[in-house]
Parts: C-alpha cells; sequence; structure tokens
C-alpha cells in the first residue's frame, strides 16, 4: 500500500510526502514515482491523461521526460498545500485536492486536467456502485432498477477491474473523492 501527499513549496517546488520514504523533491529523477503517478492518472482519469498528452506532445521522443511532464502538470494542478486531512494517493486511488490557481477563469483545462472527473463508467454503472457504497445489498440494487443480481455484481466486477481495485471498500474510496 502506497501513501503519498504531494504540497507546493512557496517557491514552487513539487515537494513528497511519502509513507515509506520520508520527504523529498519531485522531480524527473523519480522515475518509478513517475511510472506510478502516470498510471494512475490514465486509468483514473483517463480525458485528463489525453488532454495531457496532446498538451505535451512535442516532448514525446524523450519518453521520461514526456512522462514527467504529464505528472508534474497534473500534480499541480490538482494537489497544493501539505493538508494531512488525507493522503493524495493512498493506495492507487487519487484524492483531487482544490488549488488556488490565479488562471482558473481563463484556464481552458478546468474539469479536464484541474479538478478532472473519473470517466469510462456510464450514468447506470455510477448509481449501481453509489448504492453499493451506500450499504445497499446485491438483491436490493436488482430490485430498486429492475434488473437481475447477476448483473449487479458483473458491473461492481467491472468497475474493479477497471480501476485495478481488490475490494468493494475501494470503490468507496473512489465515489467518494472522485465521482
Amino acid at each position: 500500500m502506497k501513501q503519498i501527499e504531494f504540497f507546493i513549496t512557496p517557491e514552487g517546488k513539487i515537494m513528497v510526502q511519502e509513507q515509506s520514504s520520508g520527504l523529498y523533491e519531485y522531480d524527473a529523477n523519480c522515475k518509478e514515482l513517475v511510472q506510478y503517478v502516470k498510471g494512475i492518472i490514465e486509468f483514473q482519469f483517463p480525458d485528463a491523461f489525453e488532454a495531457l498528452e496532446k498538451l505535451y506532445e512535442r516532448s514525446k521522443p524523450n519518453k521520461a521526460y514526456f512522462d514527467y511532464l504529464i505528472t508534474h502538470r497534473f500534480i499541480r494542478c490538482n494537489f497544493g498545500k501539505f493538508d494531512g486531512l488525507s493522503y493524495d494517493i493512498d493506495d492507487g486511488i487519487m484524492h483531487i485536492e482544490e488549488v488556488q490557481c490565479p488562471i482558473v477563469c481563463e484556464c481552458p483545462y478546468r474539469g479536464v486536467i484541474c479538478k478532472p472527473k473519473v470517466l469510462g463508467l456510464t450514468d447506470r454503472q455510477k448509481e449501481i456502485a453509489r448504492m453499493s457504497a451506500s450499504g445497499h445489498t446485491h438483491e436490493e440494487i436488482a430490485a430498486k432498477l429492475g434488473i437481475s443480481c447477476s448483473c449487479i455484481k458483473n458491473v461492481l466486477y467491472r468497475i474493479k477491474k477497471r480501476f485495478r481495485l481488490k475490494s468493494s471498500k475501494e470503490i468507496v474510496k473512489l465515489l467518494v473523492t472522485t465521482i
């Protein structure tokens, strides 16, 4: 389980507080962390990932730097102060924060890169996930929505698989923080 907190210093540096490694500066040399963060962005926020790829496409020939630019921008736009309330990444799930951005009104990436929404789930999948997260049984959800219990189980299984989640508890964490 990885627990990571990002924060921006007054000088504009991104700092990382990792449960196992202590405090350090986030830069292009953090190759393992860059790949870990990139993977989460790609699966949890596909529209943000696509926008970031387009934004930095001129750097694509240098793959390591390209990946760093994508993650660096995403971190800057979605994690700000050292808040201590929850980790920004907790076991593979990102907890997006409100960031004070000076160009928030003019930013074309608001709602895409900054404050992104988890996409890739239909309204029905979100409804089933929310009901499950609220404590409803598969049978209760099936009866309320007029579909089979096996359909409910299948939807929840696909959500877990899509976001690489291990349990229904992790669906709850995903819902609370991003959907």
